[in-house]
């Protein structure tokens, strides 16, 4: 039987932080949710070969 990975919250509300979201925001515990029931699915990507894949180029625009 395959043991199931769960993201703690701590984790969760940590890494939103570093990607400049609002820890204390209401709408985190909504989005944590969603990661949340998502999270066991990342274990997939894991075992994928991306070696030929280019990173995607993400742009992060300046706050106003």
């Amino acid at each position: 039987m395959e043991k199931t990975i769960r993201l703690d919250k701590e984790i969760f509300l940590s890494m939103a932080k570093v990607l400049g979201l609002d820890e204390r925001d209401s709408h985190l515990e909504e989005l944590y949710t969603y990661v949340e029931k998502l999270f066991p699915n990342f274990k997939v990507a894991g075992g994928m070969d991306l070696k030929e894949i280019e990173p995607m180029l993400i742009l992060v625009l300046p706050k106003e």
